[in-house]
């Protein structure tokens, strides 16, 4: 993982990326994900990272695309305002 960051890739596709890690090794993730520069497409359940480190949800309900702006926290208010 860390040497494909280093390299000229500018698209990571990566699903859940933090499984197994202990506390550590998910910041020096997250550092890496907020730092690069290219496109990625993170597929997780770790609502923490999503705040930390996307600008926008894609979620995908019932064969349907719905685009949110902003981290999992942007997107709960969105969606579950009331």
């Amino acid at each position: 993982m860390a040497l494909l960051m280093l390299s000229d890739a500018n698209f990571l596709l990566l699903d859940e990326p933090t499984n197994n890690l202990d506390i550590p090794s998910a910041e020096v993730l997250e550092e890496a994900l907020a730092d690069f520069e290219g496109t990625a497409l993170i597929i997780s359940h770790d609502r923490y990272l999503l705040d930390r480190v996307v600008d926008r949800i894609v979620e995908l309900d019932e064969g349907d695309l719905t685009e949110h702006i902003g981290g999992y926290s942007d997107y709960q208010a969105a969606k579950f305002k009331s």
